[in-house]
């Protein structure tokens, strides 16, 4: 399990080094008019934001719910990687959602406003893209090819 947790906490900033990379390459969204210097700055800054929050979502739930799922029978990569991706979207998604519902709540707003969801659902797309990349690296290490 312990190289596991490593397998899936690396996962994370390398997935997010990958995304932002191609991105880049591509000249998407915001990446179409920066400098590579940049892009490799905001890589460094959110894979060290990542990756303790990687490790939380893989001891709080990510390890517990695959290795409960492996328990079961249940030892093939679609349904690990579909919670994983599930549980990578789920932060953001809470926070997200508090500061949405917060704001109609409060009446600052009585309707979401459509910027403030796509800025969600892109946060949320890529949280559930790292925890697809933790998943499927915490599968393989932890499930797949358990160490004794």
């Amino acid at each position: 399990m312990g190289l596991g947790l490593l397998a899936a906490t690396c996962a994370t900033p390398a997935a997010i080094a990958s995304l932002f990379s191609a991105l880049f390459y591509l000249k998407v969204g915001w990446f179409a008019d920066k400098d590579w210097p940049l892009v490799l700055e905001n890589i460094r800054l959110y894979a060290m934001l990542s990756a303790p929050v990687a490790l939380f979502v893989t001891l709080a739930a990510g390890g517990p719910v695959a290795h409960q799922l492996a328990h079961r029978g249940h030892v093939g990569a679609v349904r690990h990687l579909l919670i994983g991706a599930a549980l990578g979207a789920m932060p953001f998604l809470l926070f997200d959602g508090y500061i949405i519902g917060t704001n109609i709540l409060l009446d600052v707003r009585p309707v979401p406003d459509l910027d403030d969801v796509l800025v969600a659902a892109r946060w949320a797309a890529l949280g559930s893209w790292c925890g697809f990349w933790s998943a499927t690296a915490y599968w393989a290490v932890a499930i797949r090819s358990p160490r004794s």
